[in-house]
Parts: C-alpha cells; structure tokens; sequence
C-alpha cells in the first residue's frame, strides 16, 4: 500500500514538474513588459515621429516612430535605479529557470527610454526592456544638407556612446 501511494505522489510531483517547465515555456512566447515592471507609457519627441527612410548597404529601408511605438513595439519610461534592480533580478531567476529563453523576449517585447539632448535638440534614446544601459538606440531630429537643400532628418545613433549609424529622412527619395 504505502509503495503505490508513494509511487502515485512522485508520478503526481512528475506532472506538476512538466506543467511548470511548460508554463514557464508559454509565458516566453507571449511576455508583455507590463509582467514585468512596465509602468508608464513614453511618448516621442514630436519631431522625431514618422516614417523614416534610411539605407542599409544597398538597399532602403523604413522604420515608423509613433507616438508611443517604434514600428509597432510599445515604449515605456524606463525604471529607475532601485526598481530596475528588482526586476532585473526577477528577470535573471526566471530567466535560467526558463533555460535561458526568457530574457530576450521581454528585450523584444516593448523597449524602455528616456528623452536625451544632443547638441541642445532634444530626442530619445530607446533600450529593450530591462536590457540596462549602453545597448540602445537614439533618435534626434536634425537639419541635413541634401542637394544644397536643408532637409528634416533623423539621426540615428546606437551604442554607450550614440555612435552614428546613419541618417534617415521623410522621403524615399533624399536617401542617398
């Protein structure tokens, strides 16, 4: 009697072990950043909003700043110091709970920033969620010369020190 009911708890413990593992697996695929710590929602320079044109090697590409989303990935204000390191740290337990599967879903799932100023013109500088800094991407409007005509830009810098990466503009047709 006793080995069946030991028996019966372990095959019980087994399944609630797999349900676990796979729980865990599911929530990968559908994390929102609002699970994990996502508060309030960041709003965009205005100038910065658009569809942006930019080349990459030789071929065009765009990307749309809303006012709350890049390309559809929402933005948030990003947590500060303390609360960071809570849910960072809640990140990296579940994170290798999840055999390491975790961590880039909720980067990919919505993107933290925080409003910069480059040469006194103000734009906003985008992380995944909870990625920690020096892993970004900036975005300030700026005046380019384009055919010996001043034109509305983007730059766009990436990096701890928002290195230019390139320039995008309104039109398809000022990319060079």
């Amino acid at each position: 009697m006793k080995k069946k009911l030991l028996l019966f708890l372990g095959a019980i413990l087994l399944i609630l072990g797999f349900a676990k593992l796979s729980s865990v697996n599911a929530d990968a695929a559908t994390i929102k950043a609002t699970d994990w710590g996502a508060k309030k929602v960041f709003t965009t320079p205005k100038k910065t909003r658009g569809v942006w044109y930019y080349k990459e090697g030789k071929k065009v590409k765009k990307f749309k700043i809303a006012a709350h989303t890049i390309d559809g990935v929402n933005l948030y204000k990003e947590l500060n110091g303390k609360t960071s390191d809570i849910w960072v740290n809640k990140l990296i337990k579940a994170d290798k709970k999840s055999g390491y599967k975790l961590a880039d879903k909720v980067g990919e799932s919505a993107w933290a920033c925080h409003t910069i100023k480059y040469h006194k013109i103000i734009g906003f500088n985008a992380d995944g969620w909870l990625a920690g800094s020096g892993d970004g991407f900036y975005y300030v409007p700026v005046k380019k010369n384009v055919k010996d005509k001043k034109v509305n830009a983007l730059r766009v810098g990436e990096g701890a020190g928002n290195y230019l990466s390139y320039y995008a503009y309104k039109s398809r047709k000022l990319v060079k």
